[in-house]
């Protein structure tokens, strides 16, 4: 019984952290605000790149929700690469620049 109500609970928070579901019921508190991230990459020298390598297995949209340091990005490009994409070495820090330069960490 425990672990049914444990999965239905991880269900509703994963529905609600993806969209699907509100974070809370209409007419309560305050209004849910929700962002809207752009299904394009960001014009600039990168997207090219960013097109032709993030979008063989992804959406635009999930790179664009993206708020990684430089860090990140270069972990993430790394992780990539070991699944197949094949950037050149000037390609992968163009792309890591375009990234950081696009989608970095957001101001608190």
């Amino acid at each position: 019984m425990w672990s049914r109500r444990l999965g239905i609970a991880c269900a509703l928070v994963l529905l609600v952290a993806a969209g699907v579901l509100p974070a809370r019921p209409a007419g309560k508190g305050k209004a849910l605000r929700r962002t809207v991230y752009p299904a394009a990459f960001a014009p600039g020298e990168g997207q090219a790149l960013a097109e032709r390598y993030c979008q063989i297995c992804h959406a635009a949209m999930l790179v664009t929700q993206q708020a990684k340091d430089s860090t990140g990005w270069e972990k993430t490009l790394v992780q990539m690469e070991k699944w197949g994409i094949a950037p050149s070495a000037a390609e992968h820090d163009s792309l890591r620049r375009y990234l950081l330069a696009s989608y970095g960490p957001r101001a608190r």
